[in-house]
């Protein structure tokens, strides 16, 4: 009987620490804090960058904070997701003193990428979006 039992242990063991091994591989790696670069182009246009690259898809996990920073003279912009958000309330989100900062949230779910618009208050935008992992 007692051969049975420390079977059973060792058999529920080894499934328990084998599922906690696949769950970590599907687990998002977060670096926290993801600014990403907002300039002006030669259009007039804003231009993103991230990480000294391209920004047209930044990927995050829930929990983080993603900034925009305008560099440069002080300009309003906003950044507007379409179809839903990462965050919770609005869509549509205002510079305060160049920056436009969220924390990835709300109804924001994994594998899910959100598309979004950067504009500048008095015209120009383009179309990158964030991926949740």
């Amino acid at each position: 009987m007692k051969i049975r039992s420390a079977a059973a242990v060792a058999l529920f063991a080894t499934m328990l620490f084998g599922s906690n091994a696949s769950l970590a591989q599907d687990e998002c790696v977060s670096s926290g804090n993801h600014t990403i670069q907002v300039n002006v182009g030669q259009d007039g246009n804003p231009v993103l960058s991230y990480r000294g690259g391209s920004a047209e898809e930044v990927r995050v996990c829930i929990g983080d904070q993603v900034q925009w920073v305008l560099n440069g003279p002080d300009r309003s912009y906003f950044v507007d997701f379409f179809n839903g958000a990462p965050i919770d309330g609005a869509r549509r989100l205002g510079s305060n003193n160049n920056v436009i900062k969220i924390t990835i949230g709300g109804n924001a779910r994994r594998g899910d990428s959100y598309e979004y618009d950067v504009k500048f208050a008095d015209g120009g935008g383009i179309d990158p979006r964030i991926v949740v992992g």
